[in-house]
């Protein structure tokens, strides 16, 4: 292949080393076209929760295009490697990741806020790790299952090795405590671990010892005690941990079909908490209308949707680990959207879980950027196998 490389060098430096110049229809455009309607949709709202403008909400609105800019040069470092060199760091990776959920409790590096330890400062920036473990946590499981696909399948010890490495993540992570990023991370490495053929014994042993621990959480733990109360009846509990929902709720009473129109929505002037965070969504439902959260749905479904057919894709192709971090990723996004939209919506009890791509906030919108790189990689490297086996064949 070397011989017939014809591919710039300013291609590779970006892209890393393929046979030819990549162009724009190399890429899939339905994800790419996805991720830049909600990113652009992500800047809009960022910027309608903070009119009226003043100095501060034109800080955070730059700050969030500030963080997408970053999110985006994230994502072209992650596309830039094979998914042979991201198979071989994933031990790395973990390792790495767990250093940094180590270095939360640490006070000169790791701070606190809202009661809780969840992120490291260095040089005025700030960096939530139980992020980029659940990027970490892809990555390893999908190598591991793919490296001891029988060992993982019929021995004990083969299926508990990387459960051990989930429990331990979970546990520093709840330790925190965040119990909302340590179920998404139970939950994607359950779903992976079930694609890559898990037996179904170990599968249900594993998911009544999680669930018996995450229940154990919300009763033991008064105040979580409460939100699943207030939850059941957010307006009896109004002033109390039924507050943030049951203002959602008023901003999706008053959105109605159509929304009351883009920088209208009066639950932002601090009636509702975190409303560029975790209750975006309800603000997107008060300003631009029920319809338009139905489309934008679709849109994450779509992207769902892509991801696990990429999934697929790689599996009938005999490409193991590619399959399982497709849909890894797939499953990753689904969780996200699922319990940010069932937040907000009170389908589900409050938990601090941001919107991929359009709420504020940096590591988030990184870890997806990160995860859609991976995907777009995963196509690219499919369509240019495809075109070398066919340039074999015909000689």
């Amino acid at each position: 292949m070397r011989e017939t490389l014809t591919q710039s060098k300013l291609q590779r430096i970006f892209f890393g080393e393929f046979y030819r110049d990549l162009k724009f229809s190399d890429f899939d455009l339905g994800i790419s076209i996805s991720v830049f309607f909600l990113s652009m949709l992500g800047i809009i709202m960022v910027a309608s929760v903070t009119i009226p403008l003043t100095e501060g909400s034109l800080s955070m609105t730059f700050n969030h295009i500030f963080k997408l800019i970053l999110s985006l040069i994230v994502g072209l470092f992650v596309f830039r490697f094979s998914l042979e060199i991201w198979k071989s760091v994933d031990i790395v990776l973990v390792l790495f990741s767990f250093l940094l959920l180590t270095l939360v409790f640490f006070p000169i590096i790791g701070f606190e806020a809202n009661g809780a330890s969840r992120w490291i400062r260095v040089l005025g920036f700030s960096f939530q790790p139980s992020e980029l473990m659940k990027f970490a946590l892809i990555i390893y499981i999908s190598s591991y299952c793919f490296r001891r696909m029988t060992e993982f399948k019929e021995q004990w010890l083969g299926f508990w090795k990387p459960v051990c490495v989930v429990v331990s993540a979970i546990a520093l992570v709840l330790l925190e405590p965040d119990l909302g990023s340590s179920a998404v991370i139970f939950l994607i490495s359950l779903s992976i671990m079930f694609i890559a053929g898990a037996p179904v014994k170990h599968m249900l042993i594993i998911l009544i010892m999680g669930l018996s621990v995450f229940v154990s959480m919300i009763i033991l733990v008064p105040w979580r005690m409460q939100r699943i109360l207030s939850f059941v009846d957010p307006w009896s509990a109004y002033g109390e941990g039924g507050y943030q929902l049951s203002q959602a709720l008023i901003a999706f009473s008053r959105g109605d079909l159509f929304g009351v129109g883009l920088g209208e929505s009066l639950q932002k002037y601090h009636y509702l908490p975190d409303a560029q965070t975790d209750f975006i969504f309800a603000i997107i439902a008060e300003e631009l209308g029920l319809i338009f959260c139905i489309f934008l749905i679709g849109v994450y479904g779509y992207l769902i949707f892509k991801s696990f057919a990429l999934g697929r894709n790689s599996r009938l192709k005999e490409n193991y680990f590619e399959s399982f971090v497709s849909y890894g990723v797939g499953v990753c996004l689904a969780f996200h959207v699922f319990i940010n939209v069932g937040v907000s919506s009170g389908m589900l009890p409050t938990k601090g879980i941001t919107l991929p791509f359009i709420s504020f906030g940096g590591t988030n919108l990184m870890l997806m950027f990160a995860l859609i790189a991976l995907l777009l990689r995963i196509n690219l490297e499919l369509k240019e196998s495809s075109e070398i086996n066919r340039k074999v064949m015909s000689g």
